[in-house]
């Protein structure tokens, strides 16, 4: 049995797991900070030069943008793409208050983004813990909402994502579970001589949750354990207290407000059941539901063509093949089988 500090790390934390580091790339580049209300001041980068601007939210948390920035670049020739450190992580400033965590505080940071660059709504992805923390702002602030992705997002309600504990134990090899639950412990990461190292080494174990598939774990650009070495020492601390802040969370009674349309992205093998991200599709008054078959939680690294078509096809006003309206149906738990463990 996993320890429960691991089971929400592992779940919604967006995994890199390629240990060269980033390069990077330098089409339309500008970075800089946001100031927010109480002082965090927000990294972000902007690439790309299309004529529509899309803001993406990363996972974790704790993560930074350079977890999912390189893989994104597919979109850069047709999109203007803004990426922002979340408050805790990478190059924003640093706080550990729960009380600075929240849910409502990482909601008040995007809107300062929103403002930051004028932008009148949002064209937004947000993918796995950063799909929660758009959801949220969407309930926040539906009017500024044009048209939202949710990839691979966390559970909409603790119940549902508690549900995947299950297949994350069937994905870690025994073997490697007694040396995962040590590292999942903040203090492996605040005294570590090479957070870097501890970091990775923790990424490393749980690659199988996230990549049914590990032949495709190699083609995975993105850094998580990147950014300043203090950052990354920090990591694991931010991202317990985070979740602490959050409590038990169900955001399903609010999803009626959001007027705008949501496709929500799973893969078809996912450790999340395929039901979670369902009920975030059946709940949103304009929502469909697009499954992308042989792929898990890295739909965008496993299966970039099916993903980033669909992206492409949806923010110019469509929804892309294969993307279906689950509302309606009376029993999802019958039309949804669970995620399988691996093979």
């Amino acid at each position: 049995m996993l320890h429960k500090r691991i089971i929400p790390a592992i779940l919604v934390f967006l995994l890199a797991t390629v240990l060269l580091p980033w390069t990077g790339f330098s089409a339309g580049l500008e970075e800089g900070y946001v100031t927010t209300d109480d002082g965090v001041r927000l990294f972000y980068k902007v690439v790309g030069q299309g004529a529509t601007t899309l803001v993406v939210v990363h996972g974790g948390p704790g993560n930074t943008m350079d977890s999912i920035l390189p893989d994104f670049k597919p979109l850069t020739e047709q999109f203007r793409i803004i990426y922002y450190d979340q408050r805790g992580c990478g190059r924003s400033t640093l706080v550990l208050e729960k009380n600075r965590l929240t849910m409502a505080r990482h909601v008040k940071d995007l809107e300062a983004i929103r403002l930051h660059f004028n932008l009148d709504k949002l064209d937004m992805i947000g993918n796995s813990w950063g799909g929660l923390l758009a959801g949220y702002y969407a309930v926040q602030y539906p009017e500024n909402i044009d048209r939202l992705v949710l990839l691979s997002p966390a559970s909409p309600s603790i119940r549902l994502l508690q549900a995947s504990v299950g297949f994350i134990q069937q994905r870690i090899p025994e073997s490697r579970r007694s040396r995962l639950q040590l590292l999942s412990i903040p203090a492996m990461w605040t005294k570590s001589r090479n957070p870097r190292e501890t970091c990775r080494e923790f990424f490393d174990i749980i690659k199988p949750v996230y990549f049914p598939d590990m032949t495709r774990a190699p083609l995975m650009k993105g850094e998580l354990c990147g950014g300043p070495v203090q950052a990354v020492r920090l990591q694991k601390l931010v991202n317990e207290r985070t979740w602490q802040a959050l409590g038990d969370w169900n955001i399903l009674p609010s999803l009626h407000v959001v007027q705008a349309p949501v496709l929500v992205v799973h893969g078809s093998n996912d450790m999340i059941p395929v039901k979670s991200s369902a009920t975030w599709s059946e709940t949103f008054p304009n929502s469909r539901l697009l499954i992308i078959e042989d792929s898990g939680h890295m739909t965008h690294v496993e299966q970039p063509q099916k993903f980033f078509n669909a992206v492409r096809t949806f923010f110019q006003g469509s929804w892309p093949p294969g993307a279906v309206d689950v509302r309606g149906e009376k029993k999802v738990d019958e039309v949804f089988s669970p995620a399988p463990g691996p093979n």
